[in-house]
Parts: structure tokens; sequence; C-alpha cells
């Protein structure tokens, strides 16, 4: 099967007018192919803590979605199990970015690697701010549920 761009691109950009947070976040689609995938976002100042630069939880947020949306690239609807997420660096902006991609492919999980960047102002003087790694699963909506009851 070949790798379909014009289609990827599609089913992200359906994904993110889906997610009330991530069209909260204003988050754009950079650059994506084949298990890989560039997002951005501008830091406004709800997103920043008392230091003025990014707050953690949107190092996260990138991190995340970036990882999840490479994985959707290969596996198509997904959810992400974990991920490990080192802050490096504070985050000025003004605009923030992740480049994603898989680095492993499984049946039942994908392993994405993350970097997040702060940068914008100065082209090619972007600091890389976040490193992530993360477990991302297929989405299966016929799976039976934890939260059902066994039979009785």
């Amino acid at each position: 099967m070949t790798f379909d761009l014009a289609a990827a691109r599609a089913r992200l950009e359906a994904s993110r007018s889906r997610s009330a947070f991530t069209s909260f976040m204003g988050t754009r689609l950079r650059q994506v192919g084949e298990g890989v995938v560039e997002i951005e976002i501008d830091l406004k100042a709800p997103l920043t803590q008392q230091h003025g630069t990014a707050h953690g939880a949107v190092i996260g947020y990138l991190a995340d979605t970036a990882s999840a949306w490479a994985a959707a690239t290969v596996a198509g609807d997904v959810v992400t199990a974990e991920y490990k997420l080192n802050l490096l660096a504070p985050a000025h902006g003004p605009l923030l970015w992740a480049r994603a991609e898989v680095i492993r492919s499984g049946r039942s999980q994908l392993i994405v690697r993350a970097d997040v960047f702060s940068g914008g102002s100065v082209p090619g003087q972007d600091q890389l701010v976040g490193a992530c790694l993360a477990t991302i699963v297929p989405f299966r909506r016929n799976s039976r549920s934890t939260q059902e009851k066994p039979s009785e």
C-alpha cells in the first residue's frame, strides 16, 4: 500500500477541526509525511506561566499531539497510551512547534519520538525545549470496554 499524502493531510485536518481543545490551541499542521508530522502554535499569554514562558502542559500538548498525528499517518485512528517528556529549556516563543516521527510501528502499538521547539523570531535559531517518547495505540471502537461488567 502506498502512502497517500493528500488523504493523510485531510484526515489530520478533519481531526483537528473535531477537537475543541486543538482548535482552542490554534494548532496548525506544518508538514505531514508517512510517519512524520510537524505542528505549530502561537505562544499566547493564556498559555504561559508566571515567568512568561510556555507552561509545561503546552509543551506536553505539542509533543502528545504531534506524536499521535504522526502515528495516525501510519495506523489511522489512534490514542496515546503514554508518553515521557523531558523539559529542556524555557519556551519563549512567539512560535512553538513540534516534529514527531514514528520510530517503530507494530500491529498493537507505535513508538514515536517528538521534539518541541521554541522560536519563530529569527529563522534557523529555534531552541529545543522538549523531548518526548510516546506509545500510541490504534483506537478500536468495537473493543470491549474495561468499564463493562463481566457476564454472570
